[in-house]
């Protein structure tokens, strides 16, 4: 049996055909407002704005799930939060600060009920405006300064969920809640963008911030939850791209009254079908010029940089993939620095522009303690020295270059499984789930067909000068062997762990029998590689550097033989390229 991934990648090209030939956007009836081609008109000075350097976007989720921040004076929280930032060789370029889920504020709002916690409170009643206070900080670093707005995010800033007087006031305004699952919102119940009302009220949220704080820019985050009725998103995507249209007007009055550029950005799914199951027209919204940068997913490291640079092409729109080390990938909880060095070395080499993290650690643990501000794991975790030493050579593709790495292959699912985390399954809800990745994928157990994947190395391994530095090259597969689970241990290979996330979840493979080893034949470009062996539960099979191409390369399974157990399908749970060099 085939990995699905070629029909996937047919699916994409239809879709894409499709969207371009199909008249219209959504049932006259079903909509407001009519289609708009007309394209925005930026000045050189937005443009020159546009095309500065951003190595590194910080993607700052400040305060959220914290309620202890209070605590700190505001210099004190200031210095804390700029620990990576601030240090010797940081490429950060860019520090874009979400203040909360978008319905709740922590600074002074006319529009949004303030935070329900007294340390909030007396700050307000003290004039201190914390968000200002956070944008000053990063003019004066020559940090440039985003405001990211959740656009449909959660009621739970602060941890207990808090009751929104707008939405108890206006229930027909809220997608119905059987089409969420979550227990998000009170009752699951996110906003509806097909109200008009909805719409309002977002643009007037926007507007408060817009002309009354000074930031470079404004990023709009679209991966927190679906914005209309489920199975409706795609029928709706007018009514998000002329809010977009809105905004983007809006912005740049701003930009026009305070002579200096203003910038949008938005924050959308890995890919163009994940866009559209999400509603999120971004082949008008490139075409039309109604953003500056896209980041591109969230908890993926696969992002088809290539279609967006076909969407963007003969634009100035910037493309920034991003990294979330909270709401992780499957498998890579907390990874090893060498699969996110992979990750990166893969995306600089398919042509962004520079990269985005999201819920990476902003302090060393000990400095958090100290602060007494420990709150949620992404503030100050076991990857913070990972993440600073990552913050002073991501951004440098050369400082990459003879990095040890791991190129990976996409798991489905998320950092707990997800709801398909093992199955893959169709995307009701929204797209930031992986759940078009390749693996996990069943093996044929007929001994004729090929299992094929594709796996992205974006280290260039047979360049001539690249050979004698590299110290090891090995392919390493992961199985999962279900029929296997009732035979004696002494008969399999060592049980190991797929996928765990923080320090409480679990999840290990069963092991299959010791006769894979010869049973199992591996490809790589179709060149079979040799027998492999065991380690800690992993097939490692050594690879020529010659056999791996720069890019896409093709990895073909077969299992040969007799299987020992029943007649079940073994399981390929993660196929990685391990790259280790020879230190100077």
């Amino acid at each position: 049996m085939r990995v699905q991934v070629f029909l996937w990648r047919a699916f994409l090209t239809s879709t894409l055909v499709t969207s371009a030939t199909v008249g219209g956007f959504v049932d006259a009836a079903e909509c407001d407002t009519q289609p708009n081609s007309s394209k925005v008109q930026l000045t050189p000075t937005h443009l020159e704005a546009v095309s500065r350097r951003r190595r590194v976007i910080v993607h700052f989720d400040v305060i959220h799930g914290e309620p202890k921040f209070t605590n700190l004076k505001p210099d004190e929280l200031v210095k804390l939060w700029f620990t990576f930032a601030d240090q010797p060789g940081s490429q950060i370029d860019s520090i874009w600060w979400s203040w909360g889920e978008g319905n709740q504020s922590p600074y002074p709002s006319k529009i949004l009920p303030l935070y329900n916690h007294p340390g909030y409170k007396k700050w307000a009643d003290n004039g201190i405006d914390i968000m200002r206070i956070f944008l000053e900080a990063s003019h004066k670093r020559g940090l440039e300064a985003f405001r990211s707005y959740v656009v449909n995010g959660s009621d739970r800033d602060l941890g207990p969920l808090e009751e929104i007087p707008l939405k108890r006031e206006h229930p027909e305004w809220l997608i119905p809640p059987n089409d969420l699952d979550g227990p998000h919102t009170v009752g699951g119940r996110f906003w509806n963008f097909e109200i008009p009302q909805v719409r309002e009220h977002k643009l007037e949220v926007l507007r408060e911030v817009v002309e009354n704080y000074d930031f470079d820019g404004l990023e709009m985050e679209f991966s927190e939850a679906p914005l209309f009725p489920i199975g409706r998103q795609w029928k709706c995507r007018e009514y998000l791209t002329q809010f977009m249209r809105t905004l983007r007007a809006m912005t740049l009055a701003q930009e026009a009254r305070r002579g200096r550029p203003y910038l949008l950005a938005a924050h959308v799914p890995e890919n163009l079908v994940g866009c559209r199951v999400d509603g999120i027209d971004v082949e008008t919204w490139a075409r039309e010029q109604l953003v500056d940068i896209f980041v591109m997913g969230r908890r993926s490291y696969d992002v088809d940089v290539e279609m967006f640079r076909r969407i963007t092409a003969g634009t100035h729109i910037q493309l920034h993939p991003g990294s979330d080390e909270h709401h992780t990938t499957s498998g890579y909880n907390f990874p090893p620095i060498e699969v996110l060095r992979g990750v990166f070395s893969n995306w600089w080499h398919q042509g962004v522009d520079g990269l985005y993290t999201y819920n990476w650690n902003y302090a060393l643990h000990k400095q958090a303690v100290e602060a007494g501000v420990m709150g949620a794991p992404h503030y100050s975790g076991p990857p913070g020295p990972l993440h600073r030493q990552l913050y002073q050579e991501m951004g440098e593709p050369e400082m990459l270059r003879y990095q040890d790495k791991t190129f990976v292959v996409q798991r489905r699912g998320n950092e707990v499984g997800g709801s398909y985390g093992s199955g893959g399954g169709p995307p009701r809800r929204w797209l930031f789930y992986n759940i078009i990745a390749q693996l996990p994928a069943r093996l044929a157990n007929d001994g004729i067909a090929d299992t094929l994947l594709f796996l992205d190395v974006g280290d260039d391994l047979t360049v001539e000068a690249v050979c004698p530095r590299i110290k090891s090259l090995t392919l390493r597969v992961l199985l999962n062997d279900p029929a296997s689970k009732d035979l004696p241990e002494d008969q399999k290979i060592e049980k190991t762990l797929i996928q765990q996330f923080r320090q409480v979840d679990y999840y290990y493979n069963d092991p299959p029998l010791k006769v894979i080893k010869e049973q199992l034949e591996v490809r790589f470009n179709n060149v079979p590689l040799g027998k492999p062996v065991i380690e800690h539960g992993w097939l490692v099979y050594p690879v020529q550097p010659q056999v791996v191409a720069l890019g896409e390369n093709l990895v073909g399974l077969r299992v040969i033989g007799v299987r020992a157990a029943s007649g079940d399908e073994i399981v390929l749970e993660k196929l990685e390229l391990h790259v280790k060099y020879h230190s100077l």
